[in-house]
């Protein structure tokens, strides 16, 4: 079972009234929502630049923006994509960056989607980017994003960007449709569901396998992977994590602009 997609549509509007009821109720029972090629061949070509930017020029990063790269070791083994010299793996605070990158937090097709599938009220809550390098390989296991940033409801989503093809081996985000459902499932000492309590479900997982320009929307609940980049080419994502207004911070929350509010009532807020 596959998201179902649709193209540029207003969420603000009742033009796609029939195509979001099946878009919500898709969320709500799967956990994940795919709006393939959300991007403009032109939108997608200003990303891709401005990610460049930034991996190009580590030094030259406006404050506040953090880098964490592949150990030596690992990087060493692996050929080095020209867009990403440094071996960049995890930016975060991504939007102190710069204009563009504010903007892109504010993007009004995720925000208004984040009201319909969430609540009508939504904040900011974090923003990075996960980049994989060419022969990246996953160290992170089955896991929900919920442990790491708890509230006392669990009304949280992300919005993948995809600035490249995505594909099985090249670093699709792997999903267990409707784990969301079952609420915070047992996790070991590093975080990673339980490989048990994974067979007891019984769920296949689904590969966020999309074109570049694609946005992925999941769920905080919802149990999901990173998979290797057995490519020769970068592969980057950028994550941005929106939230209700009602859902109440238990984490101690200190990312840039978190709880900067967005949509209120259903409508965009920063005007």
């Amino acid at each position: 079972k596959t998201a179902y997609e649709i193209r540029n549509c207003d969420w603000s509007s009742d033009v796609c009234s029939s195509d979001l009821t099946r878009q919500v109720d898709f969320f709500h029972e799967n956990g994940y929502l795919i709006l393939k090629d959300l991007w403009s061949k032109g939108e997608l070509a200003q990303a891709r630049e401005e990610m460049r930017h930034l991996l190009q020029n580590p030094n030259l990063a406006r404050p506040g923006v953090g880098y964490s790269y592949e150990p030596k070791e690992e990087a060493e083994k692996h050929p080095i994509d020209p867009d990403n010299p440094h071996r960049v793996w995890m930016l975060f605070d991504t939007p102190l960056a710069g204009d563009w990158w504010f903007r892109n937090i504010c993007d009004e097709r995720i925000t208004l989607a984040m009201s319909q599938l969430l609540g009508e009220n939504i904040n900011f809550h974090n923003g990075k980017a996960r980049i994989k390098p060419p022969g990246y390989g996953s160290h992170q296991g089955w896991h929900q994003d919920f442990p790491y940033e708890h509230h006392d409801k669990p009304d949280l989503a992300a919005a993948l960007f995809y600035l490249d093809d995505t594909t099985v081996g090249a670093a699709a985000t792997e999903v267990i449709p409707g784990s969301h459902r079952q609420g915070e499932w047992r996790h070991d000492e590093q975080n990673f569901v339980l490989e048990e309590d994974l067979r007891a479900f019984g769920k296949e997982p689904v590969a966020v396998a999309v074109p570049a320009g694609s946005v992925a929307i999941i769920h905080v609940l919802i149990v999901h992977r990173a998979t290797p980049n057995s490519t020769a080419q970068n592969r980057s994502a950028i994550i941005n994590e929106y939230k209700t207004m009602e859902a109440r911070d238990q984490w101690g929350n200190r990312c840039a602009f978190a709880e900067l509010p967005l949509v209120r009532h259903g409508k965009p807020f920063l005007l």
